[in-house]
């Protein structure tokens, strides 16, 4: 990742080591050129102290030569050995110029300090280009992601949806929620839906999703009990806890939070609407509870629910979700209440997971994350998560695999169906039924006799392996998703 403005240790160090590297490399250099030239005129002198003698000795010798064959030869002769010194020493090559070691010590010295000056300098250069560059990546990237945040304390995430801060200008009136339809209610609040404006003609009109929760702040009443005391407190930390998750991470399967607006007396979070509503209404055959204001819904959903095509599509899409924030995001975040529910399909059924108010982040050097107190939906919780308030990315695999009973057989661990049989709960019955090998009891009869029993009664088997009472007996959420890819192909 590239350095931040805020933390700027690093080029410090960088720099602070390029320094000690020029005050080594320096005399090391100034020292190596130095013997350099010194070698270099040794060698020299040597050079032509040996020249010198070669050419004395030749112009000693070469005369006694001549001499006696002045006292042997003729006249004639004498007189053309007489002259052969003069060609002869006319023809001997000249001595060679002494050299300039002074000059070939001064480009010596001078290239080696032009390259440690052009290390030094080409150093600093990419290191100032480089936190340039990273002031300028981190401001596109707030700016394409939009965290910014305008003077009323509106904060954008997603610019892709609200395009302007003054599209949710309505929000800062008391009474801006007045004439909005409430289309949920939940522990923190209600859930409204609102029209952002048409900006061009003929644009396709933008729904948003309005949570208000309620804040605990210097204007609460003084008179509130305990009890709503620490419901306050819960849903304060619950919307810490969306900003800091869904705020500042994407993925096809994740609701992303579009915007926050702070209020006096409570906080806004705008999502994007999805039309089709939670997957629990959408198994029910519920449309009027997954339909919008048009009485609209995706073909897939009728009213004995969605078809095991779409049922099998929405458990690779949670699988392939839940993979993001165990593995893919660091660092890990842990959901902790995985449910129907707070599983939301779009205008294709693509599932997202939504409401990260008890998510929490775990680092990587942590095996656990010990709880203050139990959290989650009954029937979804992992047992030693409920025994002894430590939760691991293991406990969302549980969660996910009740997830995966609930698709198959079209039954929640709430239903009055399990009140009348032995087991307790939907776990331990989907277990008796797998081991006396009965599939046909556990399929829906909504999808059964479709063609599709094969898939899901495998989809059945991978529900047992993750809702198993050992941690280290569930797969990961990378496994599952790999299992449930090869059974949609």
């Amino acid at each position: 990742m590239a350095s931040t403005p805020g933390a700027p240790g690093k080029p410090l160090l960088v720099l602070i080591s390029l320094v000690t590297l020029l005050l080594v490399f320096v005399p090391a250099a100034e020292g190596y050129d130095g013997r350099h030239a010194v070698a270099h005129s040794a060698v020299a002198r040597r050079s032509r102290l040996g020249m010198t003698r070669h050419v004395h000795q030749r112009r000693t010798h070469t005369p006694h030569r001549y001499i006696l064959a002045e006292k042997t030869n003729t006249t004639g002769a004498g007189s053309r050995n007489r002259s052969a010194p003069a060609t002869s020493s006319a023809t001997a090559p000249a001595p060679a110029p002494p050299a300039e070691p002074s000059k070939h010590h001064r480009s010596h010295k001078h290239r080696v300090r032009n390259w440690i000056i052009g290390f030094v300098v080409g150093s600093l250069a990419g290191v100032i280009s480089g936190l340039v560059l990273s002031v300028l990546f981190r401001l596109a990237l707030n700016c394409i992601r939009g965290r910014y945040r305008t003077r009323s304390g509106t904060v954008i995430f997603t610019p892709k949806l609200i395009r302007r801060a003054e599209h949710l200008a309505f929000l800062e009136k008391d009474d801006g929620l007045a004439s909005l339809a409430v289309i949920g209610r939940g522990g923190c609040g209600e859930v409204y839906k609102a029209q952002l404006p048409v900006e061009r003609e003929g644009e396709e009109p933008r729904f948003i999703a309005i949570k208000k929760i309620k804040k605990h702040g210097g204007d609460t009443p003084n008179n509130l009990s305990d009890e709503e005391s620490r419901q306050l407190d819960k849903w304060s930390r619950q919307i810490q806890s969306e900003i800091r998750t869904v705020g500042h991470i994407r993925h096809r399967n994740l609701l992303p939070l579009a915007a926050h607006v702070p209020r006096p007396d409570c906080h806004y979070l705008v999502y994007e609407y999805m039309k089709n509503g939670s997957l629990h209404h959408a198994l029910k055959g519920d449309t009027a509870a997954a339909a919008g204001d048009d009485g609209t819904t995706s073909s897939s959903v009728g009213a004995a629910g969605l078809s095991w095509p779409a049922r099998l599509r929405v458990a690779v899409g949670v699988a392939e979700g839940l993979e993001y924030l165990h593995v893919s995001h660091r660092p890990q975040i842990i959901h902790r209440d995985l449910k129907p529910a707070n599983i939301l399909l779009d205008d294709d059924l693509e599932p997202r997971i939504a409401d990260f108010g008890l998510a929490k982040a775990m680092p990587d050097a942590h095996t656990h994350v010990t709880a203050s107190n139990l959290a989650g939906t009954w029937g979804y919780i992992a047992p030693e998560y409920h025994q002894t308030l430590k939760f691991t990315a293991k406990c969302d695999v549980y969660s996910f695999g009740v997830i995966l009973a609930v698709l198959a057989t079209g039954k929640e661990p709430s239903d009055d169906f399990f009140k009348q049989t032995d087991e307790v709960g939907i776990v331990k019955w989907l277990r008796r039924v797998m081991q006396s090998g009965d599939h046909a009891e556990a399929i829906d009869p909504a999808i059964a006799g479709a063609g599709h029993d094969e898939q899901i009664v495998l989809v059945l088997r991978i529900a047992v392996f993750c809702t198993s009472d050992l941690p280290n007996d569930r797969p990961t959420a990378k496994d599952v998703r790999c299992m449930l890819s090869q059974i949609k192909n």
